[in-house]
């Protein structure tokens, strides 16, 4: 299979398949050994991969998934390994996120009108990080340097965070595993998946892609605590990824162990 990849690649999720047959990638940052595409439009690039018999392309880039390069690739029929413009919202807008899962059922943080206790979260719907307010001064001193930017206040969770990688193909998500969970969060965790697997299909999510719930265990349960909608630069799977990603083009995840 001849294999695009946009922006900067992990050659080595690819180089070792047994399925790949040629790589390129799009990148500014040319890698030695590797030809690159050059481009200046999403359109130029989806001709050029097409007149290469690109089988797969995929990206992880974050500017590129927002300025919609998936939707302009489907349409020229290029097959794509990326979320589309339109459910990147789930990592650029953290209410339209929280919302969603709290509307299947997900566990999210309480979403505070006034601070009753402290310590409390201070959120920007747009990701530009967490700020936890040890006071009311702390918190006023906080919003003050935030002025311009919409914000709200979320209840203070303790406990450890986790990462879980997901693959969605228009119809199955596949889920890579978390090691080191007791029972009892596997358990949890397996309804946390079931209940995204129905969101995203009583939602009709319309894309092909890699995205990571960032989690966190506390209360003996899951929360939500935030989407990245686009596969993790630390993701790694002793699958052969290729075959995956070929898959998922299918819809086929369903039959996939891992």
């Amino acid at each position: 299979m001849n294999l695009l990849v946009i922006g900067k690649p992990q050659a080595n999720l690819f180089c070792d398949s047994k399925l790949l047959d040629k790589i390129y990638t799009a990148n500014p940052e040319p890698l030695e050994d590797i030809p690159n595409i050059e481009f200046e439009s999403f359109e130029e690039l989806a001709q050029k991969a097409k007149a290469l018999k690109i089988d797969i392309a995929i990206t992880a880039d974050k500017d590129l998934i927002q300025a919609g390069i998936a939707d302009v690739l489907k349409k020229n029929l290029v097959n794509i390994i990326a979320v589309n413009q339109k459910w990147f919202n789930l990592e650029t807008s953290r209410l339209v996120a929280k919302q969603l899962a709290d509307y299947y059922s997900i566990n999210v943080p309480d979403t505070l009108k006034a601070p009753l206790s402290f310590p409390v979260v201070l959120k920007t719907d747009k990701p530009k990080g967490n700020f936890i307010a040890n006071s009311m001064q702390d918190l006023i001193a906080k919003m003050e340097k935030l002025q311009g930017e919409k914000t709200f206040l979320e209840e203070y969770l303790e406990g450890e965070i986790y990462s879980l990688t997901s693959l969605w193909d228009g119809k199955n998500l596949l889920s890579f595993p978390i090691k080191n969970l007791t029972e009892v969060q596997q358990d949890r965790l397996e309804l946390y998946k079931t209940k995204l697997n129905f969101l995203l299909s009583d939602e009709n999510a319309d894309f092909t892609g890699f995205f990571t719930s960032k989690l966190i265990w506390t209360k003996n349960d899951w929360y939500l605590l935030e989407y990245k909608m686009r596969l993790d630069k630390n993701f790694k799977t002793e699958k052969d990824f290729i075959y995956i990603l070929n898959s998922a083009l299918y819809q086929k995840l369903n039959e996939i162990q891992v």
